[in-house]
């Protein structure tokens, strides 16, 4: 299981996040983060990523960067989501403070 042996706690959270492929702005779109620790965070997207794979984490509604993160895992969960484990690079200091923002479903 992935999760035996960390390091640092992940704390559960569900907020919606924008991510994009740093070698391509246009491979973007919205993601729902499952979970965040200091080190990183797992994120449920609509397509496949490359492990190594550089993203940017922004705001949905400000475009503000929260974090650039490298593809540790991803693991598909149904056909057309993956589950995927990112390790942050670098981040702001509002990532960790992030209010829950309902997901489409929630709504």
């Amino acid at each position: 299981m992935l999760t035996e042996g960390r390091k640092y706690r992940r704390t559960p959270k569900r907020f919606l996040v924008q991510v994009y492929a740093v070698h391509d702005s246009l491979l973007d779109g919205i993601a729902t983060v499952e979970n965040v620790s200091v080190r990183g965070t797992r994120v449920l997207t609509w397509r496949a990523w490359e492990s190594g794979s550089h993203l940017e984490l922004k705001s949905p509604t400000t475009g503000d960067t929260w974090a650039r993160a490298r593809v540790v895992y991803c693991l598909p969960v149904s056909p057309k989501e993956f589950a995927v484990g990112l390790d942050f690079m670098r981040r702001t200091s509002e990532w960790d403070k992030r209010a829950e923002i309902p997901t489409p479903s929630e709504r």
